[in-house]
């Protein structure tokens, strides 16, 4: 080989090989671009626990179930209505036929307490990050006038909502 067709054959590598770079690059920019439009997720920690978490109290109606555990602090068990709640033995919770789970509130006093102070402590946590979150875009705005589930047009069994935040 002369040196003259050595140096087209470097010249041919390095240009293929500085192609290969770049797209690899682009590629990754895209991949990277992709992952990042992914909102990140609200930590609840041991809000999380909980399928109703309030501070000022929680009514229900005949013909309601809610599905998992609820809790009210740093209020009192009076402050959940319409639940006919039955205190259990260890007087940590009450239940309920229209709850699938266990009733929680401050007055309970002991460990439950404690749990409350930081669960609540957690939803406030929360709450500020959500909060405080650009919305991507208006799409996610009074959606469905506020009226979700199944008699909603949103967030039932054929329009579930995807993950963000809602305003």
């Amino acid at each position: 080989i002369s040196p003259l067709e050595l140096s087209r054959l470097t010249m041919m590598f390095y240009s293929s090989t500085c192609r290969l770079v770049i797209l690899v690059s682009v590629a990754c920019n895209a991949v990277t671009s992709a992952v990042s439009t992914v909102e990140p997720v609200v930590e609840l920690g041991l809000a999380g626990e909980y399928a109703i978490l309030a501070k000022s109290g929680i009514s229900t109606m005949a013909g309601s179930y809610i599905n998992g555990d609820i809790a009210v602090s740093p209020i009192a068990s009076t402050a959940m209505t319409g639940f006919d709640l039955t205190l259990s033995s260890s007087t940590q919770f009450s239940t309920s036929e229209l709850i699938v789970g266990e009733a929680h509130a401050a007055s309970y006093g002991g460990v439950i307490a404690s749990v409350l102070t930081t669960a609540v402590g957690a939803m406030e946590t929360a709450y500020t990050d959500a909060a405080g979150r650009p919305r991507p875009s208006g799409d996610r705005i009074n959606l469905g006038g506020g009226i979700l589930g199944l008699g909603g047009n949103f967030g039932g069994p054929t329009k579930p909502l995807t993950p963000g935040v809602y305003t």
